[in-house]
């Protein structure tokens, strides 16, 4: 009867385990979803920022442009002015 009591004990037991498994896998394809899920959402979130910043370099970039041109403007006045000046001081 030992042996029989025994086997009872593994069928139950093999059972038991079989069920924690089931249970296991179900519970990690759940979180594996959830995981996805959420993922994709900061995806979205990252692709969204992306394009602001793109568009915002892309008005940094003009002005940018613009102010170095303000800069260049300046320095051929100051240039031509100080070359005013040198010429007209040597009495050319």
């Amino acid at each position: 009867m030992a042996s029989s009591s025994s086997g009872g004990r593994s069928g139950t037991h093999t059972m038991v385990c079989t069920c924690l498994r089931a249970q296991f896998y179900r519970e990690l394809s759940a979180l594996r979803l959830e995981l996805h899920d959420g993922l994709d959402a900061v995806r979205q979130e990252m692709a969204t920022l992306r394009a602001d910043m793109e568009t915002r370099m892309a008005a940094m970039r003009t002005d940018i442009l613009k102010w170095s041109f303000l800069f260049w403007i300046g320095q051929v006045a100051t240039i031509a002015a100080l070359l005013s000046f040198m010429l007209r001081a040597s009495g050319r």
